[in-house]
């Protein structure tokens, strides 16, 4: 068929060994890239192994008479992470495009991106003008994470676990989806519809020949065992840390062990979360003091003593080579790190102690929803986005993720491997998400930040339990007044 015919084609486009250059952040302009037009198909193209390796949708066939599906968001972060109106070869923007004119020739249908705003209130307020009128003219509307949580408490969207067309068992549905959601509805979502779920997921990275200089082995083999632990991060930056000019403080010129942005998303890949789901996916408060403080103890030895905080995500003391590793989002290696000489490679969170089973990666996103007011054409936006999802996670996933990641930035099979293990383990908070609407936890939601010690946190949890538990409730009979 004609829609699977462009799916092969753009495998093939895929597959070609080039390095092409990375995303970009939201206010720059893509970097010139090389011509990735396919070559001419033979009359009977043979299965790849990317076309092999391809997860169908469940989708059955429709036509909907060249309807309209607009994708709304905000002009200063969503706009080039969606989709593309033209092709302009740069690897990711192609992928989308193709991506689109595949799934309009597949349905009928046509797809295109508006900008509605250019900052998060503007953006939330355009939404909830949006729905106000009635308008059905934009099919799924993006918006920063805490602000979308806002509009689905306030009825804005459609639960998306009561869409048909939806199979939340596809792996384009991130489990982000049903952390985000309560119970049996899901109002906004992160997912491969977009790639802000890759871009915003937290790692470590490692400068590999400060490393060696050291006398220290890059634990990826800690990492295959499972023994990869928030010990290990402490000693490693112990030994990276040095006065190097000599004036017994350390300062702007010293080399350190961490140079790191905030810590909320540490905190939780280290199992110390403020708030929990259980079996039927309902939130529960679970802040575990003793895991808290045993984190702080550890946290405390880098923090006073081997790390230094960058402000606005940055990582640019690790760009300079001062620093032995760096916490931060892949976006800084993007736009930051990847432009150094410097060789470094990729690790994830590390575990909190034995008793952690698995390592876990926690991303923050920019999540979509449908609209309320979305009524008429709900058939042809469920149909439309799902096709669009599967996609999104067969080429644009693999165009950002497999060739612009692990070609271009990452030097070794090694390193591959680790981004395969950190992005596989990613999930989202609901205590970070619905921090605007929870009182007491953005006191604890991250411990370092806000200056809670190790000896202090106990006090901290039960002097905010009562309110946190009062806005808990609150959330959840929300939710049950929700349709």
């Amino acid at each position: 068929m004609k829609y699977r015919i462009t799916a092969i084609l753009l495998a093939l486009t895929l597959l070609l060994p080039l390095l092409v250059s990375c995303a970009q952040d939201q206010t720059e302009t893509p970097a010139p890239a090389a011509d990735l037009s396919a070559a001419e198909p033979a009359a009977e193209p043979e299965e790849t192994e990317a076309d092999a390796a391809y997860t169908p949708d469940d989708l059955g066939e429709a036509d909907f008479g060249g309807a309209s599906y607009v994708i709304a968001g905000l002009s200063n972060r969503t706009t080039t992470a969606v989709t593309s109106s033209e092709v302009n070869g740069e690897v990711i923007n192609d992928a989308q495009y193709n991506a689109a004119r595949t799934v309009e020739d597949r349905f009928n249908v046509a797809i295109s991106y508006e900008d509605l705003a250019n900052d998060d209130g503007a953006m939330t307020n355009a939404i909830k003008g949006i729905v106000a009128s009635g308008e059905e003219n934009y099919a799924v509307t993006f918006g920063v994470d805490t602000g979308q949580i806002s509009l689905a408490l306030s009825g804005t969207y459609h639960n998306l676990k009561a869409v048909p067309e939806f199979n939340f068992d596809q792996p384009w549905w991130i489990a982000s989806t049903d952390t985000i959601g309560v119970g049996n509805k899901s109002y906004v979502a992160s997912s491969y519809l977009s790639y802000y779920c890759l871009y915003y997921m937290r790692l470590f990275v490692i400068n590999k020949d400060m490393a060696a200089d050291l006398g220290i082995e890059v634990p990826y083999q800690k990492v295959y065992e499972g023994n990869w632990y928030l010990d290990d991060v402490v000693a490693m930056t112990e030994i990276g840390t040095a006065d190097l000019d000599g004036d017994g403080k350390m300062g702007a010129n010293d080399r350190y062990g961490l140079s790191y942005e905030v810590f909320y998303t540490l905190q939780n890949s280290l199992g110390v979360a403020v708030i929990s789901k259980d079996a039927d996916n309902m939130p529960v408060i679970s802040f575990d003091v003793d895991r808290a403080s045993l984190y702080l103890q550890k946290m405390e030895k880098i923090v006073d003593n081997y790390g230094i905080y960058q402000t606005n995500y940055g990582a640019h003391v690790f760009a300079d080579g001062l620093s032995l590793l760096c916490y931060c989002n892949l976006r800084e290696v993007c736009n930051i790190i990847r432009d150094t000489d410097l060789n470094y490679g990729f690790l994830p969170a590390p575990k909190l102690d034995e008793l952690q089973q698995d390592f876990m990666t926690v991303a923050t996103d920019v999540y979509w929803g449908i609209p309320a007011s979305c009524v008429s054409g709900m058939p042809m936006i469920g149909t439309v986005t799902e096709a669009l999802s599967c996609q999104h996670f067969n080429y644009v996933r693999p165009a950002f993720f497999e060739t612009t990641m692990k070609t271009k930035l990452s030097g070794t099979e090694d390193d591959t491997k680790m981004l395969d293990l950190i992005a596989s383990r990613l999930s989202i908070d609901f205590g970070y998400a619905y921090n605007a609407n929870l009182s007491g936890v953005s006191s604890i939601d991250d411990l370092v930040r806000d200056g809670v010690r190790s000896d202090t946190v106990a006090s901290t949890y039960q002097r905010l339990q009562k309110s946190m538990n009062k806005a808990l409730e609150k959330i959840i009979s929300k939710y049950e007044e929700l349709p």
